[in-house]
């Protein structure tokens, strides 16, 4: 149990590094359409919409995904494999 924990652990702090990462990329993003240290929900919106469409996110989007998925993978299987 301890082992399976850890390796949640792992995963989740990966995933928390790729989030935050990913978040800080399209602030910048939004910071430099806008022009402003603020940007607006316009700009904000754009970068997300960015985020979805365009192909230099597409490692990033990717690689969420699949550690999303694994993590409520090991979520449910812990519910189902450990007591």
């Amino acid at each position: 149990m301890t082992v399976w924990l850890a390796l949640q652990a792992v995963l989740f702090a990966g995933w928390v590094l790729l989030a935050f990462r990913t978040l800080f990329r399209l602030r910048s993003r939004a910071v430099a359409e806008s022009g402003t240290a603020f940007p607006g929900l316009r700009a904000t919106l754009a970068a997300f919409a960015g985020f979805l469409r365009d192909p230099g996110f597409a490692r990033e989007r990717r690689l969420l995904a699949v550690l999303t998925a694994a993590l409520l993978a090991m979520s449910a299987a812990s519910s189902v494999l450990l007591p």
